[in-house]
Parts: structure tokens; sequence; C-alpha cells
């Protein structure tokens, strides 16, 4: 079966003492049509089945798309971005330095939030490993910036967990074969922003 691991559309900043999960803006709205129309048109290949982070970003770009494909959205908690429950969204942004930004994520820091990167790749591994059934089916998964490096980490065997910054709704495609073999196929492609 294929993957597509899909990065949310652009979501505004905020700070939210309740906990920060911000909607898309227009320019992520946007994102999401184009991401929807080259989805529906086949650019993917057909897709089966359409699985979100219930995050705002996540499950608003899901939709469109969903939408466009006639299928119904099932949503995973596993899935949602390391920041979950942090009160400020944005905090990659504040870094100049990519290369700094990566050491601190790989050390668990993002700012001044912390995260246990075991538990963070264990838990995503768990949720999109149990997607995966020995068919032909290809399921569009629409996750978060972290996820897919979590999951695409896990799958090469890299010494850092964070390699990686996806693009607003880029598609990484993962094909998973029976036996536990995952060959990644395609990193980052935004062909249908252009």
């Amino acid at each position: 079966m294929e993957l597509l691991l899909i990065r949310h559309a652009k979501p505004f900043r905020l700070s939210d003492p309740a906990g920060a999960d911000p909607d898309l803006m227009p320019e992520g709205e946007d994102q999401a049509k184009l991401l929807a129309k080259a989805m529906a048109a086949g650019r993917y290949g057909q897709v089966d089945a359409v699985v979100s982070s219930p995050m705002r970003r996540a499950a608003q770009t899901a939709s469109v798309t969903a939408a466009a494909l006639s299928h119904e959205i099932s949503f995973d908690d596993r899935l949602v971005e390391l920041d979950h429950g942090w009160t400020t969204y944005g905090v990659v942004h504040t870094y100049t330095d990519r290369a700094t930004l990566l050491t601190d994520m790989n050390a668990g820091r993002l700012g001044d939030n912390s995260f246990d990167l075991d538990e963070f790749r264990s838990r995503v591994v768990d949720g999109i490993e149990s997607l995966i059934v020995d068919d032909e089916r290809t399921v569009a998964v629409v996750c978060h910036g972290g996820v897919i490096n979590a999951y695409l980490s896990h799958i090469i065997g890299a010494e850092r967990m964070f390699f990686t910054e996806p693009f607003y709704t880029s598609v990484s495609r993962v094909i998973a074969l029976p036996g536990g073999y995952r060959q990644v196929m395609s990193l980052n492609e935004t062909d249908h922003l252009r």
C-alpha cells in the first residue's frame, strides 16, 4: 500500500493560554484547495482514504481534500504534533538559523518548550503503522512536520529524528509492503502549489 504523508496548510500564529490550536490563514486555505484539486485530478493516484490529526490546521486541510474525493475523514490522536497543548503556535518561526532549529528539536526542545523524543516517535510510528494493511490502497495522512520527520526518520534509521522541513501541504510518499518493508519514494513534493 502507499501512504501519502501530507503536512497541513499554513495556519495563523497565535498564543492561547488554553492551548494554541490555530485555524488556516487565507493563504493556507488556498494551499489546501490546490492540494485537493491535485488529489481529485489523480496527481497522487487513486486515494482510498483520508486520515488526519485532529488538530485544527490538519483537520481543516484534510476536510478540503476529503470533500474533493468524496471521502469521510478518520481522525487519530496519535498524529497530533509535538506542540499539542502548548500555549503558543509558531515557535519554529522565531528561529533565524535552520541548523539551530534542527539541533534544538533533536535535543527535545523548541524555544522554551520541551518534549520527549522517544515518546513522540513511538506514538507517531504506532499511529501510522496502524493504518497499514496488506493491499493496494493509498491513504492520505494529513498531519504535521514533526510527525512526518518522526515517521520517515524511523523508516530510514536516521540518527537524528528531525532532518527536513516539510513545506505546507507537501506530500511525502511511502510504500508499505508485507513483512514490515517500508520504502520512502519521495519527500516534500509541492508540484500542486505551482
